[in-house]
């Protein structure tokens, strides 16, 4: 149960069970006495006009515009003694004899416990969020049936020796215990505010937009008539059987075995139960325990069906059914929950008792028992049927809840609106429309010949690709237009698009171009021209561009490596081989283009190298992945090389989901079980949106709980360490955070894995509310959990969710030396290199080093890093990264590190001293050790807008913004920590700047929440 900031879960839980006690207890000897009275004083065939009379008052109660939920005319203390009042006056016109008391009696007892109990679970479900529910609920309705027994041990006790009216009376001081009782509660927040209309105005807008609450509705209906039937059969077998007074000590009997077997149900079996089942199957023990009851009561005329049907009938409308469909309204909104209830249990529910009640009249004498116990069958298949219904509409609203809906179809306008951008004069409108047009199937090609004359040379190229694709002919005369007059990007394009879609204009208007001093325009036309008559010209013209090799320019050779990527001809592998070892790099980026683009899989061998070649990864990983699935075997073998540089392992995944086949899910899957923790990270990940972009590729399910395992150990392993580092070191100590990052990790990765198993999109939503700090989405999501998965699969992430390491409180002090002798062996790197260094520092013996430590270098400059603000938010992986390509420098007292105006071209962190920031000459900051400037010119790469100049000599990292942003492309998760961490510094510096007097040096405050000043808990040695 997720901590509460406000409230204790005892001062919310309490004063409320002790209302819902000593409420059930007066409402087990109301509705007994009730009963009796009426079965005693009126014939049994009354029962279907109080059915009506009792539902059309409920309804009007639930009609009534309500106030705000704490205005003193809507608090639960108030009404619940202003019914005891009117009990006790009805008791007196019941003790003398009177008929008209007794109906009033039986109409207010049920108007009121409906009006009652919606305002009563509408305030806990403001008090409990969705998690907290299956708990608080089952305790509530089990403390509640222990009301329930007590009510029917003082009937059972009372109603001969006393007299019916006593029992009535017993009730209105019931009622006056539960009014004091909740007068103590104390709510965990107040409930939503702005949708406090009628149920017939706020329902009816949210059942006509969810199809949720239309099905929940209906369940709704379908329990009221079950309940009016089986208790109208009750009465048809009991009717004029016994005494007033005997039929209220049978009702009391009833009442007490109601409580026993609700009690022992909600503390023993409920909570388990919705664990095991879910709450649809839990939900279907109802249907599924009285159909047998009703058949058995067609085939025997003795009494113990219906004693057991009314008993069971009782129990559900006491305790299963208050659970279960309070837990289904957790996934509707809390801006619409309140409304929808009063709609639905009270509105709708009571409509279904008066249909039944209608009916019931409509049947008259025909409605005999034979005929009431078939209705009771029929209407638990009924209610099945809903509940298979209910359950994908159920997901579908906690989705919602959890923000994992999936996306609307377009609409009529938004279609109109697509195709009105595709005549903007703004390229990137176009092109976003023509993308967004493209992803949804809408037709594209009646709008080509707008798109082939735009103004804009980008939209012109993607126009004639488009047109080449769909095989639009039509197009000829415009793409010959562009041949003879267009820029060059569509013009070379619209040669290829010539040749494929109108051949015979091709051979007349393109030999010339073998000739043409551009270069583009002639590849272009070789290309076209070499499946034509002429092919010997075409190829003279190409043999003539190759033999220049490296003399010729770096465009022209740019051209030839792009035109063997069109061609796809392998006997052209040696030439495109020479361009792939180009000295440019832009030629070596298109000749690895080309490489993909032709299918030269001979060549995918020297791709790899460059997945670690910085301006040339992007266009190796894209290449690999268009070679396909013929590259799957060389890619799976690079993955689980240990001796392959880490480097070039960590970009096979993104190509392997970029293949996107069984085989490249295969790999994945089966890669190392023992391997680096960022790369396991990495496959993960990349697994998960395969599957997601995938979902028909069949998945090893044991293989993937056998990695549900692993990352259980993990957490196993990890999380006592964790809590302990914290309670030494402290939350902002380098090992504890690293050691922190692998639980993390081994949390997401579990939900990555269930991903496989169920849809990966929804997975990853629940990860990150349960990982988040809002409580109520939190449970949101672990009921989205638990509803989707099945018991084996939610057992092997239990632990990590429900114990979730964070939410920990701190270990013991003084397992440190143990901690960092086990983390110092850790197969782990990072963990081993952290370990490795505070270990040292405290004076420990260390272990000998391991092949593929991390150098010393790094690792000094990674604790360098430890306590800066901008990288606190960061991975220690990222930090790492970060530490390799930072470089050390010193500035002397007064030096200027560098002036306003200089391009903006590194990130400095000082490490030692002071700087001060100057603008025109004016004084505008002192930062210190551990602070960093030049944070935004990293990103931005702007001028600087200020001189820097050294207070004192100064030790700095220098961090180049080259190297950084060539980190992101590969770390794109560095930059949220990063910008989250420099946004809270520049709020800091704008509090500083806004309290500064006149002549006053500011140096940044601490942010809320950001790492002390550099100190541990346990004082390290050095």
């Amino acid at each position: 149960m997720a901590a509460r900031d406000s409230q204790s879960w005892g001062h919310r839980l309490w004063p409320a069970a002790t209302f819902q006690f000593a409420l059930i207890a007066s409402v087990t000897q109301l509705k007994t006495a009730a009963n009796a009275l009426v079965l005693s004083r009126f014939e049994s065939h009354t029962m279907p006009y109080l059915y009506l009379v009792g539902a059309l008052l409920v309804a009007a109660l639930t009609v009534l515009p309500r106030k705000e939920p704490h205005a003193r005319s809507e608090s639960l203390s108030i009404l619940t003694g202003v019914g005891a009042l009117m009990v006790l006056g009805l008791a007196t016109g019941v003790s003398v004899g009177q008929r008209i008391p007794a109906l009033v009696l039986y109409l207010f007892v049920d108007a009121f416990t409906t009006f009652i109990s919606l305002r009563f679970w509408g305030r806990m479900a403001s008090a409990f969020d969705a998690r907290e529910a299956r708990r608080a609920f089952t305790v509530l309705n089990g403390i509640g049936m222990a009301g329930g027994m007590l009510g029917g041990l003082l009937v059972q006790g009372l109603a001969e020796r006393l007299g019916t009216a006593a029992i009535v009376a017993g009730g209105a001081l019931s009622l006056c215990a539960a009014a004091v009782a909740i007068h103590f509660h104390q709510s965990e927040a107040p409930q939503p505010r702005g949708r406090h209309l009628a149920p017939s105005v706020a329902a009816w807008e949210y059942l006509a937009t969810s199809s949720y609450a239309r099905v929940l509705a209906a369940l709704g209906v379908s329990f009221a008539l079950l309940s009016s039937f089986v208790d109208y059969l009750f009465r048809l077998r009991v009717a004029r059987t016994l005494s007033e007074d005997g039929l209220a000590a049978l009702f009391g009997s009833l009442q007490l075995w109601i409580g026993l077997v609700c009690v022992i149900f909600q503390l023993l079996l409920a909570e388990r139960l919705l664990k095991r089942l879910g709450l649809m199957r839990y939900l279907a023990l109802l249907p599924g325990a009285m159909a047998p009851l009703a058949v058995a009561s067609l085939v025997t005329k003795e009494l113990w069906p219906v004693h057991l049907l009314r008993l069971l009938e009782n129990a559900v409308n006491y305790s299963l059914l208050p659970v279960g469909v309070q837990l289904l309204y957790a996934a509707v909104p809390d801006t619409e929950r309140e409304a929808l209830r009063g709609a639905v249990d009270g509105l709708l529910r009571k409509g279904g008792t008066v249909l039944a009640g209608v009916l019931l009249i409509g049947a008259g004498r025909s409605a005999d028992g034979r005929t009431m116990a078939l209705a009771v069958v029929g209407l638990c298949g009924l209610l099945g049927v809903l509940l298979l219904r209910l359950r994908p509409a159920y997901v579908e609203a906690l989705g919602e809840q959890v923000g994992a809906q999936d996306e609307e179809e377009l609409g009529r306008e938004d279609r109109r609106l697509l195709v009105e951008a595709l005549g903007s004069s703004a390229p990137d409108r176009v092109l976003h429309a023509m993308e967004i047009m493209a992803q949804e199937g809408l037709p594209l090609r009646p709008h080509l010949p707008v798109l082939l004359r735009h103004s804009h040379e980008r939209v012109q190229e993607r126009a004639v690709t488009l047109a080449q694709e769909l095989e639009a002919t039509e197009t000829a005369p415009l793409l010959e237009e562009l041949v003879t007059q267009g820029t060059r990007r569509p013009r070379d394009s619209a040669v290829w698009a010539l040749a494929k879609l109108a051949p015979e204009r091709a051979e007349v208007l393109l030999p010339p171009l073998l000739q043409s001093p551009d270069v583009g325009l002639r590849c272009a036309a070789i290309g076209a021209l070499l499946s034509t008559r002429w092919r010997a010209a075409a190829l003279v013209s190409l043999g003539a561009l190759a033999a220049r090799g490296s003399q010729a320019p770096v465009a022209d050779r740019r051209e030839v490596a792009r035109l063997f990527g069109r061609l796809g001809d392998q006997s052209y592998t040696p030439m495109l081989t020479t361009f792939l070892g180009d000295l440019d790099s832009s030629v070596r980026r298109v000749a690895v283009r080309s490489v993909g683009e032709g299918g030269y899989v001979k060549l995918a061998p020297r791709l790899l190298t460059y997945l670690t070649w910085r301006e040339e990864r992007r266009e190796a990983r894209e290449a690999l992945a268009a070679l396909g699935d013929e590259v799957t075997p060389l890619l799976e073998a690079t993955l689980n090389d240990l001796s392959a540089p880490l480097t070039m392992r960590l970009q096979v995944p993104r190509v392997l989901r970029r293949i996107g086949t069984p085989a490249a899910l295969h790999a994945l899957l089966f890669s190392n079980v023992r391997d680096d923790a960022r790369l396991h990270f990495r496959i993960g990940a990349e697994l998960s949106r395969l599957r997601d972009e995938h979902p028909e590729h069949p998945v090893d399910e044991d293989r993937v709980r056998e990695a549900l395992v692993r990352r259980r150990d993990v957490y196993r392993a990890m999380v006592g360490p964790f809590r302990d580092l914290r309670a030494e070191l402290g939350d902002h100590s380098l090992l504890t955070r690293v050691v922190g990052d692998r639980l993390d990790q081994a949390l997401e990765l579990s939900f990555f894995l269930l991903g496989l198993l169920h849809p990966p999109q929804v997975m990853r939503r629940v990860h990150q509310h349960v990982a988040g700090q809002d409580a109520r989405r939190r449970a949101y999501a672990l009921e989205l959990l638990e509803t989707l998965t099945n018991e084996e699969d939610r057992s092997l992430v239990r632990e990590q969710v429900e114990s979730h390491h964070r939410d920990l409180p701190p270990g013991t002090p003084g397992q440190l030396e143990a901690h960092l002798a086990w983390l110092c062996r850790s197969e782990d790197v990072m963990l081993r290199a952290c370990a490795r260094y505070v270990a040292g520092r405290i004076g420990m013996d260390l272990p000998p080093a391991q092949e593929g430590d991390m150098s010393q270098a790094t690792v000094q400059k990674l604790f360098l890093l430890e306590e800066v603000h901008v990288f606190s938010q960061s991975d220690v992986d990222d930090v790492a990264a970060v530490a390799a390509i930072a470089r050390e420098a010193r500035f002397r007292a007064g030096e200027r590190v560098y002036s306003q105006g200089d391009p903006g071209d590194a990130l400095y962190v000082i490490i030692e001293g002071s700087v001060d920031a100057l603008s025109n000459g004016e004084h505008v900051l002192r930062m210190k050790a551990k602070e960093t400037f030049g944070d935004l010119s990293l990103l931005d790469g702007a001028p600087r807008p200020n001189d820097i100049i050294a207070v004192e000599d100064t030790r700095v990292l220098v961090i180049d913004r080259r190297d950084f942003l060539d980190l992101l492309a590969d770390r794109p998760e560095l930059l949220t920590g990063f910008f989250r961490a420099v946004s809270q510094q520049m709020r800091a510096f704008i509090q500083s700047a806004e309290t500064r007097q006149t002549g006053e040096v500011v140096e940044l405050k601490k942010e809320e929440g950001a790492p002390p000043e550099p100190e541990q808990k346990r004082p390290l040695a050095g």
